[in-house]
């Protein structure tokens, strides 16, 4: 029996007797596509989160609770009502602040400017692009379920992973839960909801659509034109 013949049939004996090995895997679903199932499809919207952060040591997570707007032509008012009043408040990497119950502004630094820029803002964008490059998008637990984990070395060493999951009740109420676990193993759980939206057009309307839900406050106007703060 010649060599060819001997490979033929070893080939079909392969296929009878490991079938499995031979056949294309499950096409999994691409990163853009998973990410297109959990971040926002309306770029103005308002809406209500809570937000729990568990410490070790600590028995009890800390939690607040607040309300906030976003618009991608203005920016973001991410406003605490409990346990203390304050806001941040995001145009762009450059344009940032944290107010005070008094209203003092102050520039945001250190870890909640860097989440701020580069995951939280990015996520109510919905910017796609820039979770494909910088970090590993897979299928969570269950559909509408995305976990994140960051491609940078130097970030893993604070990061572990981002779990964002996407839940429509029976009323069509939209829910968004993020929950972040950091390299020590401190989980922070943050819940969208109440969500409303807007079919706002330019500026001006994102304007004064915030003004709508923060007319007692000075926020909006900082949106507006941050180089006079």
């Amino acid at each position: 029996m010649n060599k060819i013949w001997l490979g033929v049939i070893l080939y079909v004996l392969l296929c009878g007797l490991f079938p499995r090995f031979l056949q294309a895997s499950p096409r999994q679903p691409d990163e853009a596509a998973l990410l297109a199932e959990i971040v926002p499809s309306n770029c103005h919207f308002s809406g209500h989160f809570s937000q729990q952060k568990k410490i070790q040591g600590v028995p009890v997570p800390l939690t607040s609770i607040g309300d906030f707007y976003y618009s991608c032509d203005l920016g973001l008012v991410w406003h605490t009502q409990t346990p203390f009043n304050e806001a941040i408040l995001y145009v762009n990497s450059s344009n940032n602040f944290r107010a005070d119950a008094d209203g003092v502004l102050t520039q945001l630094t250190g870890t909640t400017r860097y989440i701020m820029s580069n995951f939280f803002v990015r996520l109510l964008k919905g910017d796609t692009s820039y979770f494909i490059d910088e970090f590993v998008v897979s299928q969570g637990e269950r559909s509408k379920m995305v976990t994140l984990r960051p491609e940078s070395e130097y970030i893993r060493k604070g990061l572990d992973a981002i779990v964002v999951s996407k839940t429509i009740d029976q009323t069509n109420e939209v829910s968004l839960n993020i929950e972040v676990l950091d390299a020590t193993g401190q989980r922070t759980t943050v819940l969208i909801n109440a969500i409303e939206h807007y079919d706002i057009d330019g500026k001006r309307a994102a304007y004064e659509q915030c003004e709508v839900h923060y007319s007692d406050t000075p926020w909006c106007q900082v949106l507006r034109s941050p180089p006079r703060y």
